[in-house]
């Protein structure tokens, strides 16, 4: 419904148009709200049939990458407020100034600290990992390895690789 893009890159110029059959550039204003991890507020500029956006690169550049919504909002003869519709966006990062960038899913980190938790407890180490900055301590080889088995499903099932749902219990019935 709206031309705004669905996906942009930190620090580039983004720029679009939209134009709506039922309001007048001339007299009315079209808004932008832009809500996620920061916000931007944008004000289109009428151009005589439709209203131009613009988001300079320092704008862009402030956007944390992550998941937004865009919420336009026409203002008909500059009062009369009406919410029109929500656009989603996606800010990428951009690779210019990362030295690293981390793709995996919080299941995928706690999994495999889980699993090298798992091989130095079985090796004779002390029952304690680290997930980011969080310390787990006193954890026995069985409640790690439910807890390792209950990620892999997660994970399986994330990736489309598992459906979700109960467990397939074969069955053969002899005469």
């Amino acid at each position: 419904m709206f031309n705004i893009p669905s996906q942009i890159t930190q620090g580039d110029l983004v720029q679009w148009s939209e134009t709506l059959t039922d309001y007048d550039p001339n007299t009315d204003t079209l808004s932008c709200f832009i809500r996620g991890q920061a916000a931007q507020d944008l004000t289109g500029v009428a151009d005589g049939t439709g209203w131009n956006f613009s988001i300079d690169t320092s704008q862009s550049a402030t956007l944390p990458a992550g998941k937004y919504q865009a919420q336009f909002v026409v203002y008909v003869n500059g009062t009369k407020r009406k919410a029109l519709g929500i656009a989603q966006l996606n800010v990428c990062a951009s690779f210019e100034n990362l030295s690293t960038l981390e793709t995996r899913s919080p299941d995928e980190i706690e999994l495999e600290a889980i699993t090298q938790a798992i091989a130095k407890l079985a090796s004779g180490g002390v029952a304690e990992y680290y997930i980011g900055d969080r310390r787990v301590r006193y954890q026995d080889l069985d409640q790690l390895t439910k807890r390792q088995e209950y990620l892999r499903r997660r994970i399986a099932i994330a990736s489309g690789k598992m459906k979700p749902g109960g467990r397939n219990i074969g069955a053969r019935f002899c005469n």
